[in-house]
């Protein structure tokens, strides 16, 4: 049979693997079952004790309603029979409906199964299998220690030898036993402890003898020797007696509308306690086995096993652990090991019944308190002390509940854990995210304390933005700007944003019309689809904006990057984005980083003069560095340093501090200008000297001028901040195109005007320069700056210099073409002659170095 109609498959599932049995697989099912017979007897016994119920109804439990899940359930290796906690489950919800053991009790037991079995096969067939996820596996476990503490209490009668009525609270068990220390009966408790020590010691030591079969034989002896020496009056051993050697007898739940009235709530109870054992059973085995496991399946055979078992004088059966494993490590290949074990247990049954008769209740006591020790998870318990307060909570409160009332008990765990539950969900987890580090990676990675972007959070939303959370989403969201009012801007990394719903949707729209209102955006970074089209289904996309979205694996910062505030761009240091070491800002200009050289002397007064009013202006942390030929001479540099920093200070404006040692100076600071990749260099300039070059710049000056990888202002002894008029020389040549972009930039950080100035000797072609200069005043208008133009016929120099003089401009700025030597060019010996005979301020702009040209200059400077 190589396939089978899956509507087919669902009703007679036993189809889809009964092609698998062969000789050899029969055999291995056959050994199994032979093995799990054994196990389950004293089990049956035991259990059935725990219900109330007769000793062989455990037995019953474990034979038809294990074939019937075997061959309609979808686990190969789940076994279902009696459990401890649906035995303490029944015996606590019947208990004090009718006497323990009495026809009434087994009458209710019956109607109770058959209950659990219509309502599981009723969640089955509406493929209703996650509701057992509802019960968390804290509650199972709390639920199971206190079920385990029912059963040591239900057997303290039986163990001590006292008078405690069946069914009494576990507190009043626990307060009579003080009360009537006195009246424990010796021989009774003396064959309980010795019946517990042996099934600890063979459960340790003898492990290849079923430490329960052992224990049980070893306490019948004991008790049989005491009865024949003293006899059984004087010492009121009572045994369980002998079992009925016969087939599980027919049985009719009774259908009464008061007995319904009276079990359907425990069914409920029971039905989705038994549900939960079955299913996390069979899961467990599977991970072992790689079968896969179909929870609606699992439901419709655990619902039938108990429907059918109810009709065979079985209570509500489910999952056994216990056997289920030995099942499985025995070599079971398919069910049919579940059915073999079942057809043996009858045999065993009909061989040793009789011997039931030996068997004292005592012993049986001792037997269950090593079966509720067993099921109390200590390993997890322990674990879920030192890891969750709120798990602990949750089983504290079922433990406690169980011993109460032991439906209760569930009902409160299950409670409580939903509301733990919408707790958490109610707060999803929101991280801030950095751009990963990786060349060429899209992905966000956790800050963990790693600088961000001064004015966009980046945030990842773990968990769903609905009804519950809406509330803790928007607060997180508003306190963003709360705590930094320059964060205008906040992108989601939504990947793991689960889902979304119409109060989700309300805050987001809210959200993002507020930070626009700011003068930033709300943006989302790997969406899903669906709560894309949920969000446009309704209208929300308007509030929030097309353009706001970004599907994975696009350059979501590289996009936004050009909606930051400039400004702040400027003097930013995280500059976190690869966007932010382009060296353009989002508004088009060259980012501009600021250096000063000082040497400390009285002609470093006006250079930091001009450097702080420059840096101020620009919005930028200024570098101060100084040179010094050692070590040792490391005070001297700081006492240099603190006064620029001070004068700094005072301007508002920040700075970082430099100290190179080397007896070059000119060297150190080139080197420390291209280390800190410095957009404009601030030196001052000596009195000239020596030869015609020198006395018109300096020759401190004019070597840094030429070996600079950056642009370079150079000041005077007289040189003070600009305050009125920029001058712009310019002769049309490439490097002019870079100076007039720094001249505007300069001119808008400083609200002054710009004149543009062509000189054009005697056969020049004037129309070329004034189209030059023409282009150079549009591009200034364009970028904001008031300018006018000058087109003067004359000598560079001397004209410069007298225009300078006519419109009493305080700052020129001046291209240099040359990267080796000053040539007598107007942006050669005209910059030379300019920079020698003015009192204010002349910015060099200078053509910059390749990259590789600028490593290799730091090489050698170094």
């Amino acid at each position: 049979m190589k396939s089978i109609p899956p509507s087919l498959a669902r009703f007679l599932p036993f189809l889809r693997w009964w092609p698998m049995v062969s000789r050899r697989t029969a055999r291995d099912d056959l050994l199994a079952g032979f093995t799990g017979a054994l196990i389950v007897l004293p089990q049956g016994v035991a259990f059935a004790t725990i219900a109330g119920l007769p000793p062989q109804y455990g037995l019953y439990a474990a034979m038809m309603p294990a074939i019937i899940a075997a061959l309609w359930g979808s686990s190969w290796h789940l076994v279902s029979g009696p459990t401890t906690a649906i035995s303490i489950a029944v015996f606590a919800a019947l208990s004090h409906q009718a006497e323990p053991g009495s026809a009434q009790y087994i009458s209710l037991v019956l109607t109770l199964t058959f209950l659990v079995g219509v309502f599981q096969l009723v969640l089955g067939l509406a493929r209703m299998g996650a509701l057992v996820n509802f019960i968390s596996h804290t509650v199972v476990i709390g639920f199971t220690a206190g079920a385990a503490i029912l059963i040591a209490a239900s057997q303290v009668r039986s163990f001590f030898g006292i008078d405690i009525p069946r069914g009494t609270p576990f507190h009043e068990i626990m307060h009579q036993l003080v009360v009537q220390a006195g009246s424990i009966n010796p021989w009774v408790a003396g064959v309980g402890v010795a019946t517990l020590a042996t099934g600890i010691l063979a459960r340790r030591y003898v492990k290849k003898i079923p430490y329960m079969i052992l224990a049980m034989i070893v306490g019948s002896v004991i008790a049989e020797i005491l009865n024949e020496l003293m006899g059984q009056d004087a010492t009121g051993i009572k045994t369980v007696g002998a079992l009925p050697a016969t087939l599980p007898p027919l049985s009719i739940p009774d259908f009464s509308l008061q007995t319904l009235r009276h079990t359907v709530g425990p069914a409920l109870v029971i039905t989705m306690l038994a549900l939960t054992e079955a299913v996390s059973i069979s899961r467990s085995i599977a991970v072992r086995s790689e079968q896969r496991i179909e929870g609606n399946q699992e439901f419709i055979g655990q619902g039938l096993s108990n429907i059918v078992g109810s009709f065979f004088s079985a209570y509500a059966a489910s999952g056994s652990f216990n056997r289920s494993g030995v099942n499985y490590e025995a070599g079971a290949r398919t069910p049919l090991a579940s059915v073999f074990a079942s057809i043996m247990l009858l045999l065993v049954l009909l061989a040793v019944a009789p011997l039931a008769a030996y068997l004292p209740n005592a012993a049986m006591a001792g037997i269950l308190f090593l079966v509720a020790w067993g099921l109390i998870d200590f390993h997890h318990i322990e674990h879920i002390w030192h890891t969750s307060k709120a798990e602990s909570a949750i089983l504290v409160s079922t433990l406690i509940g169980t011993l109460i009332n032991l439906e209760m008990g569930i009902f409160i765990g299950v409670f409580l854990s939903l509301v733990n539950y919408l707790y958490r969900s109610s707060k999803p987890e929101i991280l801030p995210v950095v751009p990963a580090p990786e060349e060429g990676a899209y992905h966000f990675t956790r800050a963990r304390g790693k600088p961000e972007c001064p004015q966009m959070r980046i945030v990842r939303i773990n968990g769903a933005v609905y009804f519950g959370a809406a509330s803790y989403v928007q607060q997180a969201l508003q306190q963003i700007d709360e705590d930094n009012p320059r964060q205008k801007s906040v992108l989601i990394d939504a990947g793991r944003l689960t889902t979304m719903d119409i109060a989700g949707a309300e805050i987001l729209a809210q959200e993002a019309r507020r930070r626009r209102r700011l003068g930033g955006g709300l943006y989302f970074y790997r969406l899903d689809s669906t709560i894309r089209d949920f969000l446009r289904k309704g209208d929300y996309l308007k509030d929030i904006g097309e353009g706001a979205f970004f599907p994975v694996m696009t350059n979501v910062t590289g996009a936004l990057y050009w909606t930051l505030n400039p400004d702040i761009c400027r003097n930013c240091k995280p500059r976190i984005f690869k966007e932010c070491h382009g060296g353009i800002l989002p508004d088009g200009l060259r980012r501009q980083r600021l250096m000063l050289a000082t040497d400390g002397s009285e002609f470093a007064l006006p250079p930091t003069a001009v450097a702080v009013a420059l840096a101020k202006a620009f919005g930028v942390t200024l570098d101060v560095m100084t040179a010094v030929a050692s070590e040792a001479d490391d005070e001297t540099a700081k006492l240099r340093l603190a006064a620029v920093v001070d004068t700094a200070r005072r301007a508002g404006v920040d700075t970082e501090e430099i100290v190179r040692h080397g007896k070059l100076p000119v060297q150190q600071v080139v080197a420390a200008a291209a280390d800190a990749d410095s957009s404009i260099l601030v030196i001052g300039r000596r009195p000239p000297r020596g030869d015609f070059k020198e006395k018109m710049v300096g020759d401190i000056a004019l070597q840094i001028i030429l070996e600079a990888p950056c642009h370079v202002l150079i000041t005077g002894g007289q040189s003070k901040p600009w305050e009125k008029r920029i001058l712009f020389p310019t002769d049309g040549s490439p490097i002019c195109d870079t100076a007039v972009e720094l001249a505007a930039q300069i001119a808008k950080a400083s609200w002054l005007p710009v004149t543009v100035l062509a000189v054009v000797g005697k056969d020049g072609t004037r129309q070329k320069a004034e189209e030059d200069v023409a282009q150079k005043a549009a591009f200034l208008k364009a970028a904001g700056v008031a300018c006018d133009t000058r087109v003067v016929e004359g000598v560079p120099s001397q004209t410069i210099l007298r225009v300078i003089d006519e419109i009493g401009a305080d700052l020129v700025v001046i291209g240099n073409n040359q990267s080796k030597g000053l040539k007598r060019t107007l942006t050669g010996s005209t910059t030379d002659k300019v920079i020698g005979r003015i009192a204010c301020p002349v910015l060099v702009v200078k053509r910059q170095p390749e990259p590789e040209q600028m490593a290799a200059a730091v090489k050698n400077q170094a």
